[in-house]
């Protein structure tokens, strides 16, 4: 598997955590509002690293 399939199992993560967190803040009485804005902040924090937690928005991954 190539660069870009291990990207897209990393993006399909992302949303499939991101509606994880949706039903879990539906499930716990918070507002819909509240539980679409948890969703997008998964998403955001995921999906620019392909749902892995490496590289940054730009793609660039810097070793320590």
């Amino acid at each position: 598997m190539g660069e870009g399939g291990v990207r897209v199992i990393g993006i399909l993560i992302a949303v499939l955590i991101a509606a994880l967190v949706y039903i879990v803040c539906l499930a716990l009485g918070l507002p819909s509002i509240v539980a679409i804005i948890a969703a997008i902040l998964v998403l955001l924090a995921g999906i620019p690293s392909g749902g892995y937690g490496f590289g940054n928005r730009f793609g660039s991954r810097s070793r320590y």
